[in-house]
């Protein structure tokens, strides 16, 4: 049987039936996710759906004195806080991006563009870098969106790069390799390896 500390301050106890307040709820499916990536996308959801925020439910984790993962959480609430709002922009952060060096992008900025306001993944000025996660991006509507978004960047003189679960995921050292190319080429310094056996190793 699981016990809820402090259940008290974790209840709406005014509405009928009672029910734990959504960041509680939501850091709680965080904190019992088999696996990391399932714990990212649970806070990705919870604030990407505009529940709660980052910021309260780094509160909520704070008043906690056993959670698991908790520096692991207390880090991916931080970026989600800074713009990362999916599993897959979360990866690129911590798995292309940072690890290897490469400049930090401006994330979630907005954009008015020809056919309305829209929000960039990963911005480098002259570079935009989109996820495609593929929880979100498998109707025809939802590719149409996309190709129109990467229209609207050409019109403004700007190149959009897309990258996939598995170029981020799978192979997140070659894909860093050819973004830190491109980037080297708008006057970007070149990324670095991260490690032994880094696709930057084999490219030097």
């Amino acid at each position: 049987m699981t016990r809820t500390f402090l259940v008290l301050d974790r209840v709406h106890w005014n509405l009928g039936p009672p029910r734990m307040r959504y960041d509680e709820a939501a850091l709680a499916v965080a904190l019992s996710a088999v696996g990391d990536l399932a714990a990212v996308g649970a806070v990705a959801r919870a604030v990407q759906g505009r529940h709660t925020t980052a910021v309260r439910m780094r509160q909520a984790l704070a008043s906690r004195k056993r959670a698991p993962r908790r520096d692991f959480l207390e880090a991916v609430l931080r970026d989600v806080a800074e713009g990362t709002c999916s599993v897959l922009e979360h990866a690129f952060l911590t798995r292309v991006e940072r690890p290897h060096g490469l400049p930090r992008a401006q994330r979630q900025r907005r954009a008015g563009t020809a056919t309305g306001i829209v929000y960039r993944d990963a911005d480098y000025g002259t570079r935009l870098i989109e996820l495609d996660g593929r929880l979100f991006h498998d109707s025809a509507e939802q590719r149409d969106r996309d190709f129109e978004r990467d229209l609207d960047a050409a019109v403004e003189g700007r190149d959009t790069v897309r990258l996939t679960w598995g170029q981020v995921v799978g192979r997140p050292c070659s894909t860093a390799v050819k973004v830190s190319a491109l980037l080297e080429r708008d006057g970007w310094p070149p990324g670095r390896a991260c490690g032994a056996g880094c696709a930057f190793l084999e490219a030097a």
